[in-house]
């Protein structure tokens, strides 16, 4: 389990990776000038059942940009009807809650491009 919880915890990193990422191409897109606005931080919180993705704001607050789930919880995917899977990306309900409607890809089939700076 310990060796699958690393695996898990390097695929969201990448998954954070990709959302800085796309904040780049956000700002080389939007044509403004952002040299004085701060990129946004990103870092990872590990719960029991989730991770949770936040976002590091330049004031020292912080905001939740979507859960990862880390152990299989007893709700069920809307869209598949099947159990959620380890590595599934949810939404955000709240700061301490995944919106459990359905997921929104998985961290082990990443596609970096469909990745938002804004969160899951």
């Amino acid at each position: 389990m310990n060796n699958q919880n690393n695996e898990l915890m390097t695929k969201c990193q990448e998954l954070l990776d990709a959302m800085s990422m796309d904040y780049t191409r956000w700002t080389e897109r939007a044509k403004g000038d952002f040299s004085l606005v701060t990129p946004p931080t990103y870092h990872l919180e590990e719960g029991r059942n989730y991770i949770k993705l936040l976002h590091a704001k330049e004031d020292g607050r912080q905001s939740v940009c979507g859960f990862v789930v880390k152990k299989s919880p007893r709700g069920v995917d809307n869209k598949t009807n099947q159990p959620f899977q380890v590595g599934d990306m949810l939404m955000a309900a709240g700061y301490n809650a995944p919106s459990k409607n359905f997921a929104r890809g998985n961290v082990f089939d990443l596609n970096p491009n469909a990745v938002r700076w804004t969160g899951v």
